[in-house]
């Protein structure tokens, strides 16, 4: 009888009072607690983020891609395109060298107003 008492009032409750902190530290701090949930919650906001980014850049694409289309093309943005890729100007055209556009983009703005406000 004292044995069995034993186990009820002090064996028990320290099995039950061990395996709550198990459950407990588990909860918390394992591979599949809370700190895991708010890494992944992390996690899909940037790929949510990143979805995004990638949607509106195919929503360019497809504009794109529609003027470019032979039944709607646009007369002005295949002349830009060809001569883009081709290198070809008009007559009347300027064309800046890579390295002179840099160079006018890094000068010092010329106060052009002449002290009049």
């Amino acid at each position: 009888m004292l044995r069995s008492r034993f186990l009820f009032d002090v064996v028990f409750p320290a099995l039950v009072m061990c395996w709550a902190a198990v459950l407990v530290y588990s909860a918390i701090a394992s591979d599949t607690g809370y700190r895991a949930l708010f890494a992944l919650e992390a996690e899909v906001e940037n790929k949510a983020a990143e979805v995004e980014a990638l949607r509106t850049r195919r929503r360019a694409l497809e504009k794109s891609a529609d003027l470019l289309n032979s039944r709607s093309l646009d007369p002005d943005l295949a002349d830009e395109r060809i001569r883009s890729i081709l290198g070809y100007t008009r007559p009347g055209d300027t064309v800046l060298s890579r390295r002179e556009l840099d160079r006018i983009l890094e000068a010092p703005a010329v106060d052009n107003t002449n002290g009049q406000k």
